[in-house]
């Protein structure tokens, strides 16, 4: 496996409902690896009802990004032990204190140039993942969700998506809550193709109420993603815009794939 290699590509578009109503499209999106090739994810979906969401959203993803790059940079460039469940733990927690923290620090920033924002108005979810041989971490807030597939073919769910003691109530990383809401997964194996989603799909991906993978969904976009090239993004871009996409869902949808390929040897 010493030639295997990642190909990652992501799309976040604006869902129908928002395009009728005027309204951008409150996903985000970031993707990096690190010159060690570890793969760092981070995916966020501004609260639909929060005037300033598709910022906070932004803000989030680049700083988790940021924070990740720090720690698992650290982690793995010198010859210390493997990474234990504790340690990832940590990292994610981290990762997501500092996405929160640049939030408010953005915030003061507005009102001191005399605007007047809440949290709330920046309220968010965020789900990241760090893609290392043998591991897989995923922590989020909010109703995002992961898929993986292992190297033996397994199809499993490696983050459902949060849901709140009540219909529809959301999770935030504005909350004043965020710090114990973090769910971490940590998954030892050798991971062949990663899905990581805002909730905008998950209807058509996830078999409710189990949220079990729905494999017609997952395996076509895992063999586009193992085979992606330099138009990738567009064909992801225009799935995601499909009419067969769009009338099952009318919301903002954002998806990034990670899938491992072999290049032959030299």
């Amino acid at each position: 496996m010493d030639k295997s290699v990642f190909r990652v590509t992501g799309a976040s578009v604006q869902g129908t409902s928002h395009v009728s109503g005027g309204v951008p499209c409150q996903d985000a999106h970031g993707v990096r690896q690190l010159p060690t090739g570890e793969w760092l994810i981070a995916v966020a979906d501004g609260a639909g009802s929060a005037s300033r969401s598709a910022e906070g959203a932004a803000i989030a993803v680049d700083h988790a990004l940021l924070a990740l790059a720090v720690t698992v940079h650290a982690m793995y460039s010198t010859d210390a032990q493997p990474v234990d469940e504790a340690t990832w733990r940590v990292t994610m927690d981290v990762c997501f204190g500092v996405a929160r923290e640049a939030i408010v620090k953005h915030i003061e920033q507005v009102k001191a140039a005399g605007e007047e924002v809440t949290l709330r108005d920046y309220a968010t979810t965020l789900i990241c993942a760090v893609l290392v041989p043998g591991t897989l971490c995923v922590a989020q807030v909010g109703d995002g969700f992961a898929v993986a597939q292992d190297t033996g073919g397994r199809l499993f769910t490696a983050a459902p998506p949060q849901r709140g003691e009540y219909a529809n109530e959301a999770y935030f990383i504005t909350m004043a809550q965020a710090a114990d809401l973090v769910a971490i997964q940590v998954i030892d194996a050798d991971i062949a193709a990663l899905a990581v989603s805002t909730d905008g799909l998950l209807r058509l991906a996830l078999k409710l109420p189990s949220y079990e993978p729905h494999a017609p969904f997952f395996k076509p976009l895992f063999d586009f993603a193992a085979s992606a090239d330099d138009t990738a993004h567009a064909h992801l871009v225009d799935f995601l815009n499909s009419p067969r996409v769009c009338a099952r869902t009318d919301d903002d949808k954002t998806l990034v794939l990670a899938a491992l390929t072999l290049h032959p040897p030299a």
